[in-house]
């Protein structure tokens, strides 16, 4: 989960027109986001649950958090390949 609340931050950062989408500051955001990914739980046979590993099991924004990691994992193995796709 840290990788993947530090890209999302790195994103954040790099995002121009963030200002037009949400008065929110990035702390905020990222604050939240934490909060979401980590406070995830789940009840089976009367007993909760809470995940402590990976992103939370079918919140709308793991899938978001997922795709954004698995870019930039791709984009870094493709910048630093020796050789690279064409």
């Amino acid at each position: 989960m840290d990788l993947a609340l530090t890209i999302t931050n790195k994103r954040l950062q790099k995002y121009q027109d963030l200002a037009e989408c949400t008065n929110m500051s990035i702390s905020n955001i990222m604050r939240l986001l934490e909060f979401v990914l980590s406070h995830n739980y789940s009840k089976h046979d009367s007993i909760r649950y809470k995940q402590i590993f990976g992103c939370a099991m079918g919140s709308p924004i793991s899938p978001v958090i997922a795709d954004l990691v698995m870019e930039e994992t791709e984009e870094t193995a493709i910048a630093t390949a020796p050789h690279p796709p064409k």
